[in-house]
């Protein structure tokens, strides 16, 4: 074989050798674009019946994810900006701006207030408003905490009772045990950095919560102890979404997905001596083409994956990295420009003889 042919070989070889790497290169998970049919601002992700998942925007439309599909779920909203929605649309509360939608038994908050969130525990349904905190039992509303910013609820299981949690902005937690939800909530911020907003909450499988803020991620083994952070890689940072995945895996680990203005954000939780500790360095997953719009505020399994909600819908997949395709681009680039170049200057059979 000629020098020259041996030297042709060799591309073709390294040009193979890059197609292969283009197609073989693994999968990795990226936000994928998402979106509703009318491309709006969404308020609130949040779980329907079933399997379904819901989204509010804030033109004041709900639409409901079925079997991979988003349909459009309420029309009579009249334009109100939907902030929290208490479960189902067809039989639970709205939230919005200025006060419940829906019809209750009880009839309207006083005053109308906004609302940020809601919880059903038993009988009882609780708004968090920015004039405090509304509990219904019954045909009444009581104001148990009132003259605070209240932003986001949640109930904690414990092996004795339930305790309720109230996050608000500029003034920590506030908790009650959920046989007196309709007493007085009580302070429950020790250790918290002073006027820190409160904007979500999580419990875990091992027993703590866990409040995200504007100041980072913090964990509480048991209502009235010292609140203590969890990562400080994590620390400082806006936490606007808290999500933990129900089961634990075999090495005795949860996983727990995180939401800010650093969008998404995992990590894996452990127990250890009574400690609640973050196993590793926490992972960061970015969007596959674009920037996100805004923080990512809300974290909402699917059938299909992981959907959330940063100002825009994106759906968490596995994908081929961007910029795979450069490498079998380049390597059909390159055949065709040995093949172009060896047409031009076809080898010569008397040289090639000589030789």
């Amino acid at each position: 074989m000629s020098h020259r042919r041996f030297i042709l070989l060799c591309v073709l070889l390294c040009a193979g050798a890059l197609l292969l790497v283009g197609f073989l290169l693994p999968d990795v998970e990226r936000l994928v674009r998402a979106d509703l049919p009318d491309e709006t601002h969404v308020t609130v992700l949040a779980r329907g019946d079933g399997d379904t998942l819901l989204a509010a925007t804030q033109v004041g439309t709900i639409w409901r994810l079925k079997h991979g599909v988003w349909r459009q779920e309420r029309t009579d909203l009249a334009g109100h900006l939907v902030l929290a929605l208490g479960g189902d649309v067809d039989r639970m509360p709205i939230g919005t701006a200025s006060g419940l939608l829906m019809e209750h038994a009880v009839g309207p908050i006083p005053g109308d207030p906004r609302v940020s969130d809601l919880l059903v525990w038993g009988d009882a349904l609780l708004a968090a408003t920015g004039a405090g905190l509304w509990v219904a039992v019954g045909d009444t509303w009581s104001q148990p905490l009132a003259d605070r910013n209240l932003y986001r609820l949640i109930a904690q299981p414990g092996p004795d009772e339930t305790i309720l949690h109230a996050g608000t902005i500029g003034d920590g937690v506030y908790s009650a045990p959920a046989r007196t939800l309709t007493q007085s909530w009580q302070p429950n911020s020790l250790a918290l950095p002073h006027g820190v907003k409160i904007l979500s909450f999580a419990v875990t499988a091992f027993g703590p919560v866990l409040a995200g803020t504007d100041q980072g991620l913090f964990w509480q083994s048991a209502p009235g102890t010292s609140w203590r952070v969890l990562d400080p890689q994590l620390h400082g940072r806006r936490i606007l979404a808290l999500f933990c995945e129900p089961i634990v895996m075999n090495d005795g680990q949860q996983r727990l997905w995180i939401g800010g203005d650093a969008g998404l954000v995992s990590v894996d939780l452990l127990m250890r001596d009574g400690r609640l500790l973050a196993a590793g360095v926490p992972r960061v997953y970015p969007p596959l083409w674009e920037p996100l719009r805004a923080g990512v505020s809300w974290i909402q399994p699917s059938p299909d994956g992981l959907v959330i909600s940063a100002g825009a819908l994106y759906r968490l997949q596995s994908v081929r990295p961007p910029g795979w395709f450069r490498f079998p681009l380049a390597a059909i680039i390159l055949v065709v420009a040995v093949g172009g170049w060896w047409w031009l200057n076809p080898p010569s059979e008397s040289g090639d003889s000589a030789r």
